[in-house]
């Protein structure tokens, strides 16, 4: 339940006072409700420092993390592009000579405006 003070306050303007691991005094009986979930429980002040509220962290959820900067995606630039093969090697693209292909990032690719050249790679 949200108080009325809280509301008339711009949530921006209220300073952290003070910050408790769940473990430290201040933040043990969030800790007994919450239970592992508990990641912290902040004091923050009102901008006239009047009102201190209490809040917390919970953690909610987690999931992997699939990074599009990280994922290698394969390009197959034409062999008269000689200025696009250079920016290529300047990026740290690789080059499979078997798949005559380049392996490059997707980020990579993207900012080069190459995704039109991505082709499936090869698998095995």
């Amino acid at each position: 339940m949200m108080t009325k003070a809280l509301v008339d306050d711009d949530l921006g303007s209220l300073r952290v006072a003070k910050t408790y691991a769940p473990t430290q005094d201040g933040a043990k009986r969030f800790h007994r409700r919450y239970g592992e979930q508990l990641v912290c429980v902040r004091h923050r002040l009102s901008a006239d420092g009047r009102l201190r509220h209490t809040t917390v962290e919970l953690l909610v959820e987690s999931t992997p993390v699939a990074s599009r900067a990280r994922t290698l995606v394969a390009l197959r630039i034409p062999s008269t592009d000689r200025e696009t093969r250079q920016r290529l090697l300047a990026c740290g693209a690789i080059w499979n000579s078997k798949e005559r292909y380049w392996l490059v990032h997707q980020l990579v690719a993207r900012n080069l405006r190459l995704t039109k050249y991505r082709v499936a790679l090869a698998t095995g």
